[in-house]
C-alpha cells in the first residue's frame, strides 16, 4: 500500500472518530491548541475556534465553536464550518493524521507543540495570504465599486442618517451630504441590511465601514441562532487596518489654520455639511503613528479635538491632545454631555472652535 493511498485510507477512517474519543482528555487538548474554553455540557464543549486564524486570517473574537465531546465532530459557527479534532490538528499542524492522533491521545508525538502558533500557522497563514485571501479581498474592494457605480438608497437608509433609530438626537445629515460620500445600501449577501460608507484616501478606494440599519433587537430577531455578543453595529473589511487611514483626509486644504480630529466618519460627513471640510476621523479613540504622519503632511497650524460628550471622550481627547501637542497646538473642544459631534449645526461648531463670525 502506497504512502498517499495509506493516508487517504486513514483520513476515511477519521471522518467518525467516536472510537477516538474515550481516549482523548478534550479539555487539555483545547489547552495545549490554546483554545479557551467557554462552557462545557453533558455533549458539548464551546471555546474559541483553534484553527479560526488559519483559515479566515484574523482571531476569533467569540467562542463560537463546538466540539461534540463523544463524537469529536466540531462546529465553526462564525465560518458555518464543520470538522473534527482530527483533521483540526492535521491543519494546524501540516501533519498527518497517525501524527494527529498521537497528539490527541496524548502520546509520544514529534509535534512542535510549542511553536504551533509562531511558527505553523504564521508559515501556513503568509502562504494563504498571498494566494487565495489577497486575491478575494480585491475582489471585495472591487464589487464595492461595483456597488459605488450602482447606488441603491432606500428611504431608510436615509432616515438612519437624519435620525439613527434608538438615539435621543437627530443628526440631521442631509440625503445631499450622502450622496456626496457615495454611500450606498446593501441588502444581500454579509453586509445585508447596512449602509456601506466607502473609505477614499489619496484617490484610491482603500476599504469601508458597514452600519447595521435595523438595530440590535431587528437584527436578533432576524438571526435567531445568534447571541448579543454576535451583533456587530460597525463591520469592516477582514484586511483593512485603521491605523493606515484616515476619513475626510483628501478634503482638507494643507495648511489650514485648523483641523478637527474627531472619531467615525458620519462626524465627518456632519462637519462638512456644516462648512467645515477640513476634518478627519481616525475612525476609533485611538490615534496611530501613521495617522500622525499623515495630518503632519497637512501642515496644520492647530488641531482642534472633537469627541463624544461622554466620559470616554473625554479621556480620548487628553490622550490624543498629549500626541499632538509636538506637531502643533492643540485645541480641546467638549461636547455637551450626550451629545456626539454629528448631533452639532453650525452654531454649536463655531461656539467650540471659536470661531463665530
Amino acid at each position: 500500500m502506497d504512502r498517499s493511498f495509506k493516508e487517504r485510507w486513514n483520513r476515511l477512517q477519521c471522518r467518525d472518530i467516536s472510537w477516538l474519543m474515550p481516549k482523548v482528555d478534550i479539555e487539555s487538548v483545547l489547552a495545549r491548541l490554546n483554545s479557551p474554553i467557554k462552557s462545557r455540557s453533558e455533549k458539548e464543549i464551546r471555546a474559541f475556534c483553534p484553527d479560526h486564524e488559519l483559515m479566515t486570517g484574523r482571531r476569533p473574537s467569540h467562542a463560537n465553536w463546538t466540539v461534540n465531546i463523544k463524537t469529536g465532530q466540531t462546529m465553526c459557527f462564525t465560518e458555518g464550518r464543520a470538522s473534527n479534532l482530527v483533521f483540526i490538528v492535521c491543519r494546524l499542524f501540516g501533519c498527518d493524521v497517525k501524527e494527529a492522533i498521537k497528539f490527541l491521545t496524548g502520546l509520544d508525538s514529534d509535534l512542535p507543540i510549542g511553536e504551533i502558533k509562531a511558527a505553523s500557522i504564521k508559515h501556513r497563514l503568509s502562504q494563504m495570504r498571498e494566494t487565495e485571501d489577497e486575491k478575494q479581498e480585491v475582489h471585495g474592494l472591487d464589487a464595492i465599486a461595483k456597488d459605488i457605480e450602482n447606488r441603491y438608497m432606500s428611504e431608510e437608509a436615509y432616515q438612519f442618517f437624519i435620525r439613527p433609530p434608538g438615539k435621543q438626537y437627530p443628526t440631521n445629515i442631509t440625503k445631499e451630504t450622502v450622496d456626496r460620500y457615495l454611500v450606498f445600501e446593501r441588502t444581500w449577501g454579509y453586509y445585508a441590511n447596512r449602509v456601506i460608507i466607502p473609505f477614499v484616501m489619496r484617490g484610491l478606494l482603500r476599504g469601508f465601514c458597514a452600519l447595521d440599519l435595523l438595530g440590535k433587537e431587528r437584527w436578533l430577531k432576524q438571526h435567531p441562532l445568534k447571541t448579543e455578543d454576535d451583533y456587530r453595529k460597525v463591520l469592516y473589511p477582514m484586511h483593512f487596518v485603521a491605523g493606515d487611514f484616515l476619513f475626510g483626509y483628501d478634503d482638507c486644504e494643507p495648511g489650514a489654520d485648523f483641523i478637527i480630529v474627531t472619531e467615525g466618519p458620519r462626524e465627518v460627513m456632519k462637519l462638512w455639511q456644516e462648512g467645515f471640510p477640513n476634518s478627519v476621523a481616525i475612525l476609533g479613540s485611538y490615534l496611530s503613528n501613521n495617522q500622525y504622519v499623515s495630518l503632519a503632511e497637512l501642515h496644520p497650524r492647530r488641531v482642534v479635538l472633537m469627541f463624544d460628550g461622554d466620559d470616554a471622550g473625554v479621556k480620548t481627547t487628553g490622550r490624543i491632545a498629549d500626541k499632538l501637542k509636538k506637531l502643533c497646538p492643540v485645541q480641546q473642544c467638549f461636547v455637551p454631555r450626550g451629545k456626539d459631534p454629528k448631533n452639532l449645526d453650525r452654531a454649536d461648531f463655531e461656539r467650540l472652535i471659536g470661531c463665530e463670525k
